[in-house]
């Protein structure tokens, strides 16, 4: 998940993504984009955090459906439902 520290929809965000977790199992990184080895995702995602990538690829930004992103994650993923 593309954050920062002042950011109360990623709050939100990790929240939901607790209960996507479990249905679909998934390992989570926290990416900071406000540190200076992110810059370049910052200059990508400055306006737009949180931002969550699955396999590498952009998934979701803002805010956090959960039932649908169980469903996506599932696709990705490929594994069935809890």
């Amino acid at each position: 998940m593309f954050t920062h520290n002042r950011c109360q929809l990623c709050v939100n965000a990790k929240e939901a993504l607790e209960h996507v977790r479990l249905k679909v199992p998934f390992e989570m990184t926290e990416v900071d984009i406000k540190k200076p080895e992110n810059s370049r995702w910052f200059e990508e995602y400055k306006y737009d955090v949180p931002v969550i990538h699955a396999n590498g690829e952009f998934l979701l930004w803002h805010r956090v459906d959960v039932d649908k992103t169980v469903s996506m994650l599932q696709q990705i993923l490929k594994t069935p439902s809890k």
